[in-house]
């Protein structure tokens, strides 16, 4: 039986596209990436301690950033002071709600006359636990990117990845493995003129459950609502 050989180009064009694709991605970037997430992931629970530098041209904001995750359960806290503003937040699920806990210091400049400022603490019934997108480090990068260059680097392996499969995805993200600890300590996103790094300062294994229990009486004077 004859094969049109039109067919059989496209078909070896296409064996070579996907080949070309795979060989983008280094073995050692995706065994490096499983590594770090199985270490930076467990049981007991983890907390994890950060600080988020964000740029946008001659703009940038520091932040101090922690999560604790076990399970299903989470509980976020940011802090971030600028020209005088002291903003705090608090976010968390206990398996039964979500509560997010809200405290902005305004600077008196920054203050609308008559307005009064208070904080809030919202607690909404739920059993479904919110999206951890924002908390949990990407360890499906080389799933995610087409593409992947690594650099050494004394104890940490730079893994830049670029071509992102999905367009909403920032079009490179570059990740610092501490290669002997198998863990991720900084990862820089670059869109545009805006540029987000994440510097994980501590990783602590082990995590009560009682962290992520809703306790009111932590947020005196917050203006509480549920739904």
């Amino acid at each position: 039986m004859k094969m049109n050989t039109r067919w059989m180009l496209t078909a070896i064009l296409l064996l070579c596209s996907l080949l070309n694709v795979q060989a983008q991605i280094p073995a050692e970037v995706t065994d490096m990436m499983r590594k770090c997430k199985d270490n930076m992931t467990h049981a007991s629970g983890i907390e994890m301690d950060s600080k988020i530098h964000m740029s946008v041209t001659l703009m940038s904001v520091d932040m101090n950033f922690t999560v604790m995750t076990k399970g299903s359960k989470l509980l976020m806290k940011t802090s971030m002071k600028k020209l005088g503003n002291d903003i705090r937040s608090e976010s968390g699920f206990d398996g039964e709600q979500v509560w997010e806990f809200k405290h902005v210091e305004l600077a008196e400049k920054f203050k609308k006359k008559g307005k009064e400022y208070k904080d809030t603490l919202t607690i909404t019934k739920t059993t479904r636990a919110p999206s951890k997108r924002q908390a949990d480090i990407d360890f499906g990068l080389a799933e995610d990117y087409q593409k992947a260059t690594v650099k050494k680097d004394g104890r940490y392996t730079v893994i830049t990845f670029t071509k992102p499969k999905d367009k909403d995805d920032p079009k490179k993200v570059t990740v610092k493995v501490d290669h002997e600890k198998m863990l991720i300590r900084e990862i820089v996103t670059k869109e545009g003129i805006a540029k987000i790094t994440m510097t994980v300062t501590r990783v602590k294994y082990g995590v009560s459950d009682n962290v992520f229990m809703l306790d009111t009486s932590k947020y005196p004077g917050a203006v509480i609502v549920r739904k």
